[in-house]
């Protein structure tokens, strides 16, 4: 088995197509199903299942599938990095951002580095943390933003300390809130049991935090609606269903689309006890960082360490 095998695995994974796998390497269909056949042989599992509708990967083809691509892009960075000694970084890099990040960062980190590294290719993947430290493991990504808790106590990543954020009730209509609010405009977090919550699954790490401080403090929880995507949640919220609870920066985009509609989205602080998350920069432990994924993750801690102290976060710096 070579590079040249594994780029022959991932097209036909990704295309599950011998004729469109071979349109993509340059080569024929027949060229490309005699070398699949002996990587077969090579690790004696099958890697596809041959289907009338193409080529599916089996369980052994998927595993394979996430070796191969921490492989390449192995190849890549050393590649990448040793024509760019003494130059500016070169090379592809994966950044996973979680959601609620993203409305406050992406657009601001690629436009930076656009700037100050040119010869950067920056993709930016959006998920929950979780998911982003699974994929960070398996070589997906290069780097990442992850919030604490169980992504964060990943073995697998080094993880240095950013930013701590509060997590606020938010609404369209303050006057769902009005009765529990104190003198300094805040909410106890005991009074959020009075409230209609709409809110992304268990699995997600806000809910999850949420919920064990809840618990913590004999506080139940009025969970009317879940979704697992951010704009319809507050697309909800707008529409009367409900409030929320998340960060500042997780309603940024959606405050601003409908701000410009003249509907202004208030948010208000949880206390006693206040709720908070620490965000991660997360790189992994198993494989080295490319010159050009290091520059992409400092220039995102830069940005977020900027965006800290504003009124669209209000988040506490930790480096």
């Amino acid at each position: 088995m070579d590079l040249r095998d594994l780029r022959i695995f991932v097209a036909i994974a990704e295309t599950g197509s011998l004729v469109a796998s071979a349109k993509i390497l340059h080569s024929s269909p027949p060229s490309l199903s005699a070398r699949l056949k002996d990587l077969e042989g090579e690790f004696g599992t099958q890697l596809f299942d041959r289907q009338a509708r193409g080529l599916a990967l089996t369980e052994q083809g998927r595993e394979l599938l996430a070796h191969a691509y921490a492989i390449l892009k192995l190849s890549e960075d050393a590649k990448a990095s040793m024509l760019s000694s003494g130059k500016e970084p070169v090379g592809n890099v994966r950044f996973g951002v979680p959601g609620s990040l993203v409305g406050l960062l992406t657009v601001r980190l690629i436009e930076t580095c656009q700037k100050k590294l040119p010869q950067v290719r920056l993709r930016v993947v959006e998920s929950m943390s979780g998911y982003i430290a699974s994929w960070l493991r398996e070589g997906t990504l290069d780097a990442a933003l992850v919030f604490g808790g169980g992504a964060a106590t990943d073995k697998s990543a080094s993880l240095q300390p950013i930013a701590e954020e509060d997590l606020y009730v938010s609404t369209y209509d303050p006057r769902a809130v009005a009765p529990h609010l104190t003198s300094a405009g805040e909410i106890r977090l005991r009074d959020i049991q009075h409230l209609r919550l709409v809110m992304p699954g268990p699995e997600h790490g806000l809910r999850s935090l949420l919920e064990a401080t809840a618990r913590r403090h004999a506080i139940p929880l009025n969970v009317v609606i879940e979704l697992d995507a951010s704009p319809q949640i507050f697309e909800m919220v707008r529409r009367g269903h409900g409030v929320t609870i998340g960060s500042l920066a997780a309603r940024d985009a959606s405050a601003n689309a409908n701000a410009a509609g003249g509907v202004k989205l208030h948010s208000f602080r949880v206390i006693d006890p206040g709720v908070t998350r620490t965000v991660y920069l997360a790189t992994p432990l198993n494989r080295p960082s490319s010159r050009a994924t290091m520059a992409v993750a400092q220039t995102a801690v830069d940005t977020l360490l900027s965006l800290a102290d504003t009124e669209e976060w209000k988040a506490r710096r930790l480096c």
